[in-house]
């Protein structure tokens, strides 16, 4: 029989569980020893290594090409001392990450598996089962079929079938792949004493695992306590740069600490690169999102939006979200938004001498484009007062900072009644006959997902997330262009590259889709991912943990709420060398001072925003046809800058600009 994959390969593919994205939940210790034993067993088909029950032993010094697998050898190779292969599979488990990374890189490079945003996979069983005659992947490599057949018939398994099924047993995951019973277990017992290949590193697997030693966290650092008043002597204290303040604490004090209120609280923080790699890879295992948004989503009246949702229903979720938010759906809707644009620019008379107030007025041109996109219904009209509910609503349930009768005041209740309406108004939108023909959006998606599921979507998450999405998401992305607006205004040669930009989009025509390439929009792309850089409005999430867990050799609580500001490593050096400086040049391919996990302004891992890269398309289209219409008056290099940090980052709201010229007149 032809094999295509690698032992690791297959034993990955076995464990990944299509329903949360991610692999079934075997222990961080216990899945890093499986993982060294399938590279070991893959030694050992390659005839590279061989093992009996009392040692390990080279039979082929040689590189095989493979990376996983040389990376092994060569240590096995160096170390003169005979040794066993439970000695080896604990020695190397410091490398099971790497080889998963490597093993997920290559499975989705042969379509095996699909990436989704956050750092979700699944299996592409299509690929899996496809047969072609020129295509090493057939059906018979599929390794779920054979493992099952093996398991629940009287053949004869492959030496490397009975590998993985001995990995997969002592991991514990064959129950929840396929349905036991006592006969089908007995079975698989049988099959894992067959092979002494097997039996030797599954045995060895299965000792690693259950030492005790390893089973305990190492000796924690000590958390340093850091006093809030101490911090107040910063100038980015009184600046509101969160992010800024934070780098600096986490240089001072390390990357885990608790950070003393005034009023008497302790806040667990943790911020700097290395906490958003253990968070971007582990925290789907170690903590939970829901405990933090309860009190918010009871005001709303919804329960497990996906805020607060975890493993299956999360992944579930975000699927569904990623359709809506998917670049082929956003350029449905250009023309829209174009038209949107103008008419908000129209509609406000901007014009030479116009004085904008930044944060209002790019909330309320977001806020136009968002509710008419997603909910094909206007609130202009309501806006500011439904912001207003939503700041009050994030300051008393989500950062405790108001009391929580603040949210019973007349006031508030009178802007709640506003939210009811204007659901009220999107309900009335989307009759079936006010539906036919319209292009899907948002609210389509939802009324599908209740009536095909309503288990899954009750009606009593509907109002939420049709009524009060599209505000959050103005308020977020508008903030994200004053921000924008306001760099523009301090960077006239920026400016000046990105106008061309818009000239060759705009003169004389209407852009299509297939305008809009990589290329023709590159430098403000570049300038937004910037701007998303230096001003991320949302920048750090909160999560309890659920699990004991040790990040940078700090034991974190069980139970304990855990302020990650993942946005502090925007300012670090040994991520953005000069971090202070609006530098757009960082994206070009030479630097791509992106492609780490030290640039979050989205979020990290499975609650990385699903809608980001809508976001930066929406953002750039908007900045182009801002700048092909008006010139906007510049600020001196001297200007501070001053954020409003709660409940999300903004500009301050004095922040005011002039429209300096006008360009092209608008459409009539």
């Amino acid at each position: 029989m032809k094999h295509s994959l690698s032992v690791t390969e297959e034993f990955i593919l076995m464990i990944m569980n299509n329903e949360t994205g991610y692999f079934y939940q075997v222990g961080g210790w216990d899945l890093n020893c499986a993982v060294i034993g399938s590279v070991l067993a893959d030694l050992s088909l390659q005839s590279r290594i061989d093992t009996d029950s009392d040692s390990l032993f080279i039979v082929d010094r040689k590189n095989t090409g493979d990376p996983n697998l040389d990376l092994l050898l060569k240590e096995i190779v160096n170390d003169e001392q005979p040794r066993n292969t439970q000695y080896w599979i604990e020695r190397l488990a410091i490398h099971a990450e790497t080889i998963i990374d490597h093993t997920l890189e290559r499975l989705v490079k042969n379509k095996l598996l699909r990436h989704h945003d956050g750092d979700f996979y699944t299996i592409n069983e299509a690929m899996l089962y496809s047969v072609e005659d020129n295509n090493d992947i057939t059906h018979d490599d599929f390794v779920k079929e054979r493992i099952r057949e093996a398991i629940f018939t009287d053949v004869i398994p492959y030496p490397r079938d009975m590998l993985i099924i001995s990995l997969l047993n002592v991991c514990d995951v064959l129950r929840f792949i396929f349905l036991l019973d006592e006969d089908t277990e007995t079975r698989i017992l049988q099959m894992c004493q067959l092979e002494l290949i097997s039996r030797s590193i599954a045995e060895a697997v299965k000792q690693s695992i259950i030492t005790p030693a390893f089973k305990k966290l190492p000796i924690s650092k000590k958390i340093p306590s850091v006093h809030m008043v101490g911090l107040m002597g910063s100038k980015l204290f009184w600046q509101g740069n969160i992010p800024a303040l934070i780098a600096q604490v986490t240089k001072k004090h390390g990357p885990v600490f608790y950070l003393k209120t005034p009023n008497g609280k302790s806040l667990l923080c943790a911020a700097g690169i290395q906490v958003n790699r253990w968070v971007h890879r582990n925290a789907r295992k170690m903590m939970t999102s829901g405990v933090y948004f309860r009190e918010l989503e009871k005001v709303c009246g919804a329960s497990g939006l996906i805020t607060s949702l975890d493993g299956a229903d999360h992944f579930r979720l975000r699927k569904v979200m990623g359709s809506v938010y998917s670049e082929k759906r956003f350029f449905n809707k250009l023309d829209h938004l174009i038209r949107l644009t103008r008419d908000f620019m129209a509609e406000h008379d901007w014009k030479k001498g116009t004085e904008l107030t930044v944060k209002r007025d790019m909330r309320l041109l977001i806020n136009l484009q968002m509710t008419n996109l997603m909910v094909s219904t206007d609130s202009q009209d309501v806006f500011e007062d439904l912001v207003k509910w939503k700041e009050g609503a994030s300051n008393t349930f989500v950062g405790h900072l108001l009391p929580s009768w603040w949210m019973k005041t007349p006031t508030m209740k009178r802007r709640f009644r506003l939210l009811l309406q204007f659901i009220q108004r999107i309900e009335q939108n989307h009759t079936p006959f006010q539906r036919t023909g319209k292009d899907r959006e948002l609210a389509d998606d939802l009324i599908s997902m209740h009536h095909s599921d309503p288990q899954f979507m009750p009606e009593q998450n509907l109002p939420f997330l049709l009524g009060a999405a599209p505000i959050l998401q103005s308020i977020y992305l508008g903030d994200v262009l004053g921000f924008a607006l306001y760099e523009m205004a301090k960077n006239p040669e920026i400016v000046q590259r990105m106008r061309e930009e818009a000239s060759a989009l705009f003169d004389d025509r209407e852009p299509s889709m297939e305008d809009f390439t990589p290329e023709s929009i590159d430098v403000c792309g570049r300038f937004v991912l910037e701007v998303l850089r230096l001003y991320p409005v949302v920048p750090l999430q909160v999560r309890t943990t659920s699990n004991q867990c040790a990040v940078e050799g700090y034991s974190l609580p069980i139970g304990k709420q855990v302020y990650i500001i993942q946005t502090a490593a925007h300012y670090s050096e040994e991520c953005f060398p000069d971090p202070y400086k609006f530098d757009i040049d960082r994206y070009l391919p030479g630097r791509a001072e992106h492609r780490s996990h030290g640039y979050s302004p989205y979020g990290l891992g499975t609650h990385m925003c699903v809608g980001f890269n809508w976001m930066k398309l929406q953002l750039a289209v908007t900045i182009l046809l801002m700048l092909h219409h008006y010139d906007f008056a510049s600020l001196p290099k001297s200007h501070k800058l001053q954020f409003n940090p709660f409940p999300t980052l903004s500009v301050s709201k004095k922040l005011k600009l002039t429209i300096s010229d006008q360009l092209h007149k608008l459409p009539a």
